[in-house]
């Protein structure tokens, strides 16, 4: 935390809700300030749950997404993507 001047400390912890402010040692009021962001920090984590669209089961894109897996299941977890890479032996010759 950055040195601050003994009226910032207080007004960071009224804004922060800690009472009596103005009367408790500067020392304590930066240890306050940092365990008050901290809780709003973990607080903000836990509180956002799930994110996103919610799964409809019996959906188009939940079917394709089971075949999909399926077949990357048959084929041994490989899964093959795009153009076929040339083979080196062809591109040494042309160039």
């Amino acid at each position: 935390m950055k040195n601050m001047s003994r009226q910032e400390l207080v007004a960071a912890a009224t804004k922060l809700g800690i009472k009596k402010a103005s009367t408790v040692k500067s020392v304590d009021l930066e240890k306050l300030i940092q365990q008050s962001k901290q809780a709003k920090k973990m607080s903000k984590s836990e509180s956002t749950g799930k994110r996103g669209r919610p799964i409809v089961p019996g959906s188009a894109r939940q079917l394709r997404e089971a075949a999909r897996a399926e077949r990357i299941a048959a084929n041994g977890g490989v899964v093959k993507r795009g153009r076929p890479a040339k083979a080196k032996v062809e591109a040494e010759a042309e160039a």
